[in-house]
């Protein structure tokens, strides 16, 4: 029974995380945010289940693989949804060039001494390096 229980949870979150992908891929497909929020919702649910406290090393081959597999389909979600943060952040950078953070290279005179790699007058010092 609680092998059941544990499968019907899973089935309810692989069907969220086929949606939240599918948002993630094809913007017009329905709103991420509702979609991670019934995905958030169903992973809370499979959490607070007395049962998979006590099944952490009982849980039969095909039901660990099951949920190798599910989390495995996390990992893509992630991957998806980070790539898609980062071309949103990048996009916002060529509208609003002003918002870019430069991490490496600030401007120069932004601090009294310049840190290597940055923009500015370049003093001679690393002209040679030598082991």
């Amino acid at each position: 029974m609680p092998n059941r229980l544990i499968q019907s949870h899973l089935d309810t979150i692989d069907t969220h995380l086929v949606q939240v992908s599918r948002c993630l891929l094809d913007p017009d497909s329905g709103d991420l945010v509702h979609a991670s929020a019934n995905l958030q919702a169903a992973v809370l649910e499979l959490s607070r289940l007395p049962q998979i406290s006590a099944l952490d090393t009982q849980l039969p081959s095909p039901l660990k693989l099951r949920m190798l597999q599910t989390m495995a389909s996390f990992d893509a979600c992630r991957e998806a949804l980070m790539r898609r943060s980062f071309l949103a952040e990048i996009s916002l950078g060529n509208l609003i060039p002003a918002t870019r953070n430069h991490t490496y290279a600030p401007a120069a005179g932004r601090f009294r001494r310049q840190p290597y790699g940055s923009a500015g007058r370049q003093s001679g010092e690393f002209q040679v390096i030598s082991a």
